[in-house]
């Protein structure tokens, strides 16, 4: 019988370098268990929290510093005769020298592995007395910077975020500081830590459980191969296939080889449940058991699925698609960039983890990528997502950095990887693989040697990483990977160049980033699958007061506003981006995180309705994703996240939302004249007005088209010739549709408004307000009025206005509490129409609106 004894009491650590405040020479009871220094520093308020004011550099020390962290509760343990002792280190973080009883028992330098120590030779007698189990940790920044010397470096072949050493030692890579977060640099046991004591068992991390679907759905082989450790004779393996609903599919007994313990079986499935994305269908899971007699259970659940990577030519479009078909349907992957939840890993909770996965799936998001500076995710997060039918992008753990290929570096990276594959690749969610992030992109802004057609050995060009991401991690997903593909890295397109447009995937910072694009111009930066791009904005206020506990400090310029904007340039960015489309204030500061947070949705706006309408069918896949960087927030800072580290949506979550949702309807307003060039500074007129729509069901859909005018400064109406104000429409299965073009005679001082209903049974499935641009020629009713009307039952509110208004933001006064939950947000309205927006925790509070330009309006209600 396997035995699983968890060794987590009696933990104690203390510094062993005399920085900082320096508690050298004490040790302490640490705050929980698994931990790391930053926890027990805050748990005995050695430390103020880095998260909060300009605390970070009052906490910096701690990174330079060297811990210990040990327990004295290990034992006293017994085993029988023939049994091993094994004990288990899931996570060390980062370079450490293991002792127990006094034993040096393990050297490490990667937080991403486990280690399984053989401790049997221990047990005296079958006895471990009660010893003492120590862990002593050298700081991160002082062993990455002996390795970097003992590797060899050129500064000039390498570009990173953070300090250059990060990439020569396997820890989180964000740790060094990222341009949305602070350097914090935590050392620790960051895992569970527990002894295994068993005569034999099955080799859990070396289990394979590989499933195929047949290409027309009918049928599924499954394949089960794995080791038994120190095999016995005697003993009886059998695995067993439970259907969703837990009834017993299929039972079979395995042999063992009796030379390397391993074991294989294969069997197959008749017209199987199958898991899908949540959009298209629902989420059965199969469970494989394997048993070793009665002494070990293993056990995985799997979906079973479909996947695959098209990158077939496109008809009317340069290069290839970059398409992801799962059971034969392809889709557009709408959805965000997630970084690890929290600097201090062993806070992240399961309930933090359903509460996140939770927002993303609200917001109509079929995908979330993994990105590779952070970490190989906890295995809550693969599981909710695959329960909840979110699909996964899941990057190898390099990021933004010329990372080393000496032979010892690629060995840990191997052992690093092949873990990882193993644990998280069965998972029906995890649709592909990318070596790195944005190290080939880098390769070609930094000059490294990169030739496409050049297959190696690449250690005496500055790439020599190309070893890890082109021969090492495509080796391993052969092997172990199942039927996931693989991608050298995000981006990777083409031969020369590896953000090309027009091949793989691209990431997008044109806009924000270099040269400043307008938001306007991302049909220009469009790519077949965007990957990554982003706009920044502020967080809630309520983050904001919590963050900045000095009230003086709580504006746009203070210094400790600056210290939680990571972002290079970002008050020269905020100040052009909001001064060439709206009239802005940075005072009173809940108007300006208003204003920086309408110019993000703005932007996301753009980009999700614009690339999802280039979706326009088989061969005509234009744009076949877009991810935004990033979903969440690491620490209460203004970065590019669209829900704050407070699960606190931004305004750019509610667009995502409405554009992502099944069908929508999208308005684009095109050139129709420009001016000639003896003229200067006057905008080209946009009087033609394209209307299409998107279908994101995989049937035919009949529709009822609906269009109206409104005078902005007045409220008017403006006539509209019947046959164009309604019109009886087919929408084309998962897809977008061309609807029709309408040309405004007042384009500048007016909006069209589009709905779109289902013509069976009336219910309105989309609309869409177009807005003449810049919104800061705008006039808009001087006494504007904006009304919302709560119902009885308190759970729906009812928006109406007497002329068009822009970003209509619903909030509860911060004085009144935390905030509602609100299933709609920052909309616009015209006259004559009711939008319904259902709440959650209104409780008879207060509701605030907040639109574009209301300081300038003479009513506000």
């Amino acid at each position: 019988m396997v035995r699983r004894i968890e060794v987590d009491q009696g933990w104690e650590f203390r510094q062993t370098t005399c920085l900082g405040d320096g508690i050298a020479g004490d040790f302490l009871p640490v705050a929980q268990f698994p931990t790391v220094s930053y926890l027990d520093l805050l748990h005995h308020k050695l430390i103020p929290d880095p998260y909060l004011d300009q605390n970070e550099l009052k906490t910096l020390w701690v990174n330079h510093a060297d811990w210990t962290y040990r327990t004295t509760q290990v034992g006293p343990f017994t085993i029988e005769a023939g049994e091993k002792a094994i004990l288990v280190f899931e996570g060390l973080d980062t370079t450490v020298e293991v002792f127990l009883g006094g034993h040096h028992i393990l050297s490490s330098k990667n937080m991403h592995v486990a280690h399984r120590v053989d401790i049997t030779a221990l047990f005296q007698q079958g006895t471990l007395p009660q010893s003492t189990l120590e862990l002593r940790f050298t700081s991160a920044i002082t062993s990455s910077q002996k390795e970097r010397d003992r590797i060899g470096y050129k500064k000039d072949e390498n570009m990173t975020s953070g300090n250059d050493e990060r990439l020569f030692l396997r820890k989180a890579q964000y740790h060094w500081g990222w341009d949305w977060g602070p350097t914090v640099q935590p050392s620790g046991p960051w895992k569970p830590i527990y002894l295994e004591t068993f005569r034999t068992r099955i080799s859990k991390n070396n289990v394979v459980v590989d499933s195929k679907l047949a290409s027309d759905l009918s049928s599924a082989a499954i394949s089960v191969r794995g080791l038994v450790d120190y095999p016995q004779e005697g003993v009886n393996l059998s695995t067993v296939l439970l259907d969703p609903s837990g009834a017993v599919l299929h039972e079979q007994a395995m042999t063992v080889n009796a030379s390397d313990g391993s074991f294989e079986a294969t069997f197959d499935i008749q017209s199987p449940q199958i898991w899908y994305p949540f959009q298209y269908g629902k989420q059965p899971l199969y469970v494989v058991q394997i048993k070793l007699g009665d002494n070990d259970l293993f056990e995985q659940k799997i979906g079973l699925r479909l996947v695959r990577l098209l990158q077939h030519a496109l008809k009317n479009a340069e290069g290839t698609s970059f398409v992801f078909e799962i059971n034969n349907i392809r889709m557009f992957c709408g959805g965000s960039c997630w970084i690890p939840g929290d600097f201090l890993l062993p806070r992240m909770t399961a309930e933090r983890y359903e509460a996140w996965l939770s927002t993303i799936k609200q917001g109509n998001q079929s995908m979330v990528r993994v990105w590779g500076g952070g970490i190989m995710e906890n295995d809550i997060f693969y599981d909710i997502c695959d329960r909840e039918g979110i699909l996964i992008w899941q990057d190898f753990l390099f990021a933004c950095g010329n990372y080393p290929a000496s032979p010892d570096f690629v060995e840990n990276v191997r052992i690093e990887a092949e873990q990882h594959v193993i644990r998280v690749g069965h998972h029906p969610s995890l649709v592909i693989w990318a070596g790195n992030n944005e190290d080939y992109q880098l390769a070609n802004l930094g000059g490294w040697t990169w030739d496409s057609s050049d297959e190696g050995p690449w250690d005496n060009t500055n790439f020599p990483a190309r070893l890890i991401y082109e021969k090492l991690l495509p080796d391993i997903i052969e092997r172990l990977g199942r039927d996931v593909p693989y991608v050298r890295g995000s981006p990777y397109g083409g031969e020369k160049n590896a953000n090309d447009p027009t091949i793989g995937d691209i990431h997008i910072w044109e806009v924000w980033h270099g040269p400043m694009a307008p938001y306007q111009d991302y049909q220009k930066w469009m790519g077949r699958f965007v990957s990554e791009f982003g706009f920044e904005s502020a967080p809630n206020q309520r983050t904001i007061n919590a963050a900045i506990t000095d009230p003086r400090e709580r504006f746009s310029q203070s210094r400790t506003w600056m210290s939680h904007d990571k972002a290079p340039g970002h008050s020269r960015r905020y100040g052009m981006y909001m001064s060439e489309n709206f009239r802005f204030v940075m005072d009173p500061l809940d108007s300006y995180i208003y204003c920086t947070q309408f110019l993000q949705a703005e932007a996301m706006s753009y980009a999700y309705n614009l690339w999802r309408r280039e979706f326009r069918g088989p061969g005509e896949e234009n744009c076949s994703g877009a991810l935004v960087w990033q979903t969440n927030d690491i620490w209460p800072g203004m970065s590019w996240a669209v829900v704050d580290v407070n699960l606190r949506p931004k305004a750019a979550w509610y667009v995502m939302k409405r554009a992502l949702q099944t069908v929508t309807v999208g308005i684009e307003r095109v050139v129709t004249k420009r001016w000639p060039k003896e003229v200067i500074n006057y905008d080209p007129e946009r009087k033609s007005c394209e209307i299409y729509a998107v279908n994101g069901t995989v049937d035919e859909l009949k529709v009822t088209l609906k269009l109206a005018v409104f005078d902005i400064e007045t409220g008017e109406p403006v006539s509209l010739p019947a046959a164009v104000s309604k019109q009886a429409l087919t929408l084309a299965p998962n897809r977008s549709t061309e609807l029709c073009h309408i040309e405004l005679e007042k384009a500048e001082t007016t909006v069209l408004v589009a709905y779109l209903a289902d013509s069976e049974t009336g219910r309105e499935l989309a609309r869409w307000v177009s807005w003449p641009e810049p919104y800061k020629y705008l006039r808009f009713r001087p006494d504007l009025k904006v009304e919302a009307e709560v119902l009885e039952s308190g759970n729906k509110v009812i928006l109406h206005s007497n002329a068009p208004v822009k970003g209509v933001m619903l909030q509860i006064p911060i004085d009144e509490g935390e905030d509602a939950v609100w299933s709609d947000n920052f909309v616009d309205l015209v006259p004559g129409e009711k939008v319904t927006v259902d709440v959650d925790g209104l409780n008879g509070r207060t509701v605030k609106l907040r639109w574009l330009c209301d300081w300038e309006s003479t009513t506000r209600t």
